[in-house]
């Protein structure tokens, strides 16, 4: 991309942008029947590479109709066989994924959608995954990681970290890389959530909104980013100018590094729904910090020794998820062998997946550290 904010010589987007490319629907089961449905760029026999979304996101955050903003182009056009995933409930037709309701917490996601997501890519291709994860994404490849299973009790249910599964899926991945997912917030982050912290009554005020959710997930389980795209489809030149200068898109990413056009493509393409739950075990490490499930009974931030499988940890200086987090409670916790932490100054948030130079300082990085694991199968 060049300065004048256009994509490769075309207006907007480039509806064309897959086409030379065989694009496969699969399907994977999770264990409590869920079908979840993913995106796949076919490269019989190569290396698996699974891309894995962030919060109130979908899939399309990797895979963005503009060549030079896409990562999941970026891999498969390097010879990898590149599956794009949607959480329960996410996605776009026709990689819309089922949801038998919207009771579902962080932890379902990682004790059901993740095992069914490596163990269906393994199946089918006869090779292990790399995991590769945005925000969310990253968070719920260290819980994969550390083993959760959820044990039922009439309508609750307990987290348990399995140190017999974690092993197990350890050696499920040939590695995982995380992009702005912060397995604590005790350092903070950039913009909103540090003027948040610092506020008077900021803790007492998320305390009350976390009560108002659980009281209210009785009432509407699903929180939901859908309509963003439909505004952004009937107001495009409004939609254009909130990608390019609004809070809301201030609260995702550096607007100085990301072109109006893929900004207002990410408004129109990823917004998506989460569960009442998740948003308000997500909202809770603002509070009091650690990664935890859903009734703050198991702390993951304290289990991250747990994790052997091989890491990549990537930050941005202007992350709202906080580098020193990341950096602290995720690559000086894990007890991987090979590991590693790359800070890219200048980065926000999601900009680190589709900001205007990523195809040329990102990417390389990502697609240099997935050739350099080790033990890659024939």
């Amino acid at each position: 991309m060049k300065g004048d904010g256009k994509c490769k010589g075309t207006p907007f987007e480039d509806p064309e942008y897959d086409a030379d490319f065989e694009t496969r629907i699969e399907s994977v089961f999770t264990e409590d029947g869920v079908e979840l449905k993913l995106k796949r760029y076919v490269n019989e026999g190569a290396q698996p590479v699974l891309l894995v979304h962030g919060f109130l996101a979908n899939g399309y955050c990797f895979d963005l109709p503009y060549k030079d903003h896409n990562m999941a182009l970026y891999l498969a056009e390097h010879e990898y066989d590149v599956w794009i995933a949607s959480f329960r409930g996410c996605g776009r037709e026709p990689y819309r994924c089922e949801t038998k309701n919207w009771n579902h917490s962080v932890d379902h996601l990682a004790a059901l959608d993740a095992p069914a997501f490596v163990r269906g890519i393994t199946r089918s291709t006869g090779k292990r995954p790399v995991w590769v994860g945005h925000s969310m994404g990253g968070m719920v490849l260290y819980m994969y990681l550390q083993g959760t299973r959820l044990e039922q009790s009439n309508r609750d249910f307990h987290v348990v970290s399995d140190p017999d599964l974690a092993a197990e899926h350890n050696r499920s991945i040939l590695g995982g890389i995380t992009i702005g997912s912060p397995p604590a917030f005790y350092s903070g982050g950039k913009e909103w959530p540090e003027v948040m912290l610092g506020m008077p009554f900021s803790k007492t005020l998320t305390g009350w909104m976390i009560q108002y959710l659980r009281w209210g997930n009785r009432f509407f389980p699903r929180l939901s980013l859908e309509g963003v795209p439909g505004v952004a489809d009937s107001f495009p030149r409004v939609a254009r100018i909130l990608a390019a200068k609004g809070p809301f898109a201030a609260s995702f990413y550096n607007i100085e590094n990301v072109y109006p056009d893929v900004g207002y493509s990410l408004l129109k393409w990823t917004g998506d729904s989460v569960s009442t739950r998740m948003m308000a075990q997500i909202l809770a490490m603002s509070r009091d910090c650690d990664l935890k499930d859903y009734y703050r009974r198991h702390n993951y931030t304290q289990r991250m020794g747990l994790i052997t499988a091989p890491l990549f940890f990537i930050s941005g200086s202007e992350d709202l998820a906080g580098p020193e987090n990341i950096r602290i409670y995720g690559y000086e916790k894990v007890s991987s062998e090979l590991k590693e932490f790359k800070l890219y100054p200048g980065y926000g948030h999601t900009d680190l997946v589709m900001g205007k130079r990523v195809a040329e300082e990102v990417f390389p990085d990502i697609l240099s550290w997935i050739r350099n694991l080790p033990h890659l199968e024939d």
